[in-house]
């Protein structure tokens, strides 16, 4: 009897349980009415250049931060004026007017209705006459501003710039002149003066092609794809002597149902000269549009992507039996059971050629896939069409595989770009268990409920460069500011620790091998902050924790210093120094050392593959874990919930924008960061440009003239204490600011010379640039602004030109100025550690 009723309580409690979580999937909304994604409605903004379209902009309804919204440059043309195109899409309008804001947006320049414009059934034409407000060679911001019959605004941005010195019709011009080229072998050997084919190019796929790629691969072997009707072309940054351009156009290949589709990006950086214009570097994506109702799609064991990045965003279920994928800003899955292909989530149709909907700045991250085919994604940027059009934010969807149903679960709006969203979601996104939402936004991190619809923040005040994540998302560190100690989460239990330093150590999160936290200490006692302003904080020791908190190694060695740590993959790259002997607070770099992890992940059931093929060279596929029955395979496209009520979760920003510098490179943002050294570094290194949040540039690749002296720098007097070095250095600056200042005055100024600088000349931003290399800061020369450097012996110089041979040193210790060559010079500075500070005003 006993045994009877333990069988019937656990047979009732088991059906209890199924009941509930069938319950839980089954109505996981609030109604089961479904409704197809509602159509775009937006009109379409562009400049016309000449007999050109080009910066194209896509309207935005909800509220903004417009100095983030810098996709885009516009040269006006020489009467300070543009034109644009409206594309109505069948809309009319109370309004149409635009704005001009000085670029950190704080300050209304213009606010002008367009009373004198050229209408029709399908467009508006219309010229803009800025007023005399703005300065040559200076950027703004320009909103265009439809108001609609229901009184809603609609903005549209771009930069602005009145500089004749641009170019941008030549350079506009050689642009679509090389990309109608490459569809043509016999035009295109024209090309082969602008290309350096070399080794380093890869001949071996069409998905990516750059300047080093041979001339075959240029102009796309033997694919022979139709040359495109439309090319869009966005002007990103552009100066008087270079500028970087993006080309987007869709190519097809075949005819009929045969027909495939690619979307294409190309990347120009140029440099513009009196006698020609030089092609700095080339780059060109290649993305098949993906078709799962193609007979091609699914072939065997597997889902086949065709000419594809092979760096796909997948996720299966722990069987493998499902597994969803993103091509082309669309979210696809297969489910194996019984072979079906879905297009869960996409802006466009098979055949859809509105370019609203082919608009590609959003973003997709897939959250979890469960056992069932549910899935949990995110879309993420600007909304192209639906509910939220023309709002950049942050959707969180439940895909129903029983129903065939997606439903918004929470909406998260947005005030920033696209570029600076799709960094915050890439730098950390996760869901444990598909109704937990943890996100790093604004400078928080935030615990979003779904099925509340209420968030709660974990943390705030954390700084980009203070958060790293592990690999797999599951843990995370952080350092608020001011906080000395760092916090770890494993949010996979919700679990939080706090790893406390000994007294007088600070520590500082550093990333992760696997689940394992790296971290460093130091005692500050070899810490060297110069009297210039540069500062470097080294570390004794490096320790890896694991993630309940077990400490699994240490890392020190005597007499060397860890300055720097990179973790990448499975292993740890430490940059190291040593004490110079006899010579304090001077010191030497010596040789990287590595870390390597020795427990390597496990792999995927289901694996992202390439494959040689003789017509298409490199294609990108799945393999499969299960066999696919082809005959069998059947597209469906789920219908999106229809819901009461307002699912909007209102994030506040907790980040100080003053401290961040953004690195834009090909259209995108390549880093956010606190450091300086970091952000010009890689700008550097990816050919773009450092801004701060108030539009400032800091930094620019290739906008460095060839020669340059600031010849109201004269002699020094002679000059032996680092004192009367310092003094004489910031009296030539001052002077060279127009600033009147004695020495005496000078001498009891107090603080750094970053201090100094940012303290006595107004509007200026001093940068402590200690570790860039004398090739970077001397765009600060070319601008304009004297290089500082600290070398031998604590003696302080200043770089106040150079030529392609020299540079021209400023030398308070021999009372001189005089040149040094460009090699010594780069090795002398090296040797030093490469100590400068400069600013911009």
């Amino acid at each position: 009897m006993k045994e009877i009723l333990i069988k019937a309580v656990i047979f009732i409690s088991s059906f209890l349980i199924s009941l509930f979580v069938i319950s839980s999937i089954m109505n996981r909304g609030t109604t089961d009415m479904t409704v197809e994604m509602g159509e775009a409605t937006l009109p379409v903004v562009s400049v016309v250049n000449g007999d050109r379209e080009i910066n194209r902009m896509y309207g935005i309804k909800s509220v903004v931060e417009p100095n983030m919204m810098r996709d885009t440059l516009t040269p006006l043309n020489e009467g300070r004026n543009l034109d644009i195109r409206i594309k109505k899409y069948g809309n009319h309008f109370k309004e149409v007017a635009y704005e001009v804001r000085s670029l950190d947006a704080e300050r209304l320049i213009e606010d002008t209705e367009i009373l004198d414009y050229i209408e029709d059934d399908d467009f508006i034409e219309a010229r803009l006459n800025i007023k005399d407000l703005i300065n040559d060679g200076k950027e703004y911001i320009l909103a265009v501003r439809l108001t609609n019959e229901q009184g809603q605004k609609i903005y549209y941005y771009t930069r602005i710039i009145h500089e004749p010195k641009l170019h941008e019709a030549e350079i506009l011009d050689f642009v679509r002149d090389f990309t109608d080229r490459t569809f043509d072998k016999s035009a295109a050997r024209s090309l082969t003066t602008y290309l350096e084919s070399d080794s380093s190019g890869d001949n071996s796929t069409y998905q990516f092609v750059n300047i080093h790629s041979s001339f075959d691969q240029i102009t796309y072997g033997s694919l022979n794809p139709e040359k495109p009707e439309t090319v869009l072309t966005d002007i990103l940054e552009m100066d008087d002597s270079t500028a970087s351009l993006k080309n987007s156009f869709i190519l097809k290949r075949g005819e009929g149902d045969d027909a495939v589709f690619y979307d294409v990006s190309e990347y120009f950086r140029v440099r513009y000269t009196e006698k020609r214009i030089y092609l700095l570097n080339y780059e060109r994506t290649m993305e098949e549009v993906f078709d799962p109702d193609s007979e091609n799609a699914f072939v065997s064991d597997k889902i086949v992507l065709g000419i594809s990045d092979p760096d796909v965003v997948m996720e299966e279920n722990e069987d493998g039996g499902v597994v969803a994928f993103v091509q082309n800003g669309s979210l696809y899955a297969y489910r194996n059971s019984d072979s079906k292909a879905i297009r869960v989530f996409s802006f466009f149709e098979k055949g859809d050629d509105d370019e609203r909907n082919r608009n590609s700045d959003h973003g997709i991250k897939i959250l979890q896939v469960d056992e069932a085919g549910n899935i949990s994604f995110l879309i993420y940027g600007y909304m192209n069409r639906g509910r939220h059009e023309g709002e950049t934010g942050v959707s969180a969807y439940y895909f129903n595989s029983a129903l065939n149903q997606i439903e918004e679960e929470v909406y998260i709006p947005y005030k920033r770009s696209y570029q600076f969203l799709k960094y915050e979601i890439e730098k950390f996104s996760y869901s444990p268990d598909g109704n937990k939402l943890y996100l790093y936004l604004g400078g928080r991190l935030l615990d979003i409920r779904l099925d509340e619809k209420k968030d709660s923040i974990m943390a705030g005040n954390i700084y980009f460069d203070s958060f790293v994540v592990s690999k797999s998302a599951r843990t995370a560190a952080w350092q608020a500011k001011n906080d000395s100690g760092i916090f770890v989460c494993d949010f996979n239990s919700g679990n939080v620790r706090e790893i406390l330093g000994d007294p007088g150590v600070t520590i500082r999160a550093l990333g992760f091998l696997g689940e394992d936290l790296v971290y460093g200490s130091s005692t500050g006692e070899h810490s060297i902050e110069s009297r210039i302003g540069v500062s470097m904080e080294s570390m004794e020791k490096i320790y890896i924790e694991s993630s309940d908190g077990e400490l699994l190694k240490t890392y020190s060695k005597d007499g060397i210093y860890i300055t720097g740590v990179e973790v990448r993959n499975d292993e740890i790259s430490l940059s190291r120094i040593t004490m110079e002997e006899g010579v304090s607070g001077n010191f030497l770099s010596i040789a990287p050392d590595i870390i390597v992890n020795n427990d390597p992940e496990t792999g995927d059931r289901n694996a992202v593959i390439t494959v040689a093929t003789e017509e298409l060279e490199t294609i990108t596929e799945i393999a499969l874990a299960g066999h696919i029955n082809t005959s069998s395979v059947h597209v469906v496209s789920p219908k999106e919930v229809l819901f009461e009520g307002d699912r909007t979760v209102d994030v506040k920003d907790d980040e100080d924008s003053s401290k961040m510098l953004m690195v834009y490179s090909r259209g995108g943002i390549d880093g956010i960061c606190e450091s300086e050294v970091r952000a010009v570094d890689l700008a550097e290194e990816r050919g773009g440009v450092v801004v701060k949040s108030t539009g400032r540039y800091l930094w620019q690749k290739g906008n460095r003239a060839a020669e340059k002296n600031l010849n109201d720098i004269t002699e020094p007097p002679i000059s032996e204490s680092q004192d009367a070095q310092f003094t004489a250095v910031l009296s030539a600056i001052f002077s060279h600011e127009g600033i009147t200042a004695d020495n005496e005055e000078i001498a009891g100024m107090e603080g750094s010379l970053v201090d100094i600088i940012e303290e006595e000349i107004d509007g200026s931003d001093a940068l402590t640039l200690g570790g860039c290399s004398l090739s970077s800061v001397l765009y600060y020369v070319s601008i304009g602004r004297p290089v500082v450097a600290e070398v031998e012996g604590g003696n302080i110089v200043m770089i106040v030109g150079y030529d392609p041979k020299n540079t021209v040193i400023y030398d308070p210790s021999t009372g001189s100025i005089y040149k040094k060559g460009m090699n010594d010079s780069t090795e002398w500075f090296a040797s030093h550690g490469n100590e400068f500070v400069s600013y911009v005003v």
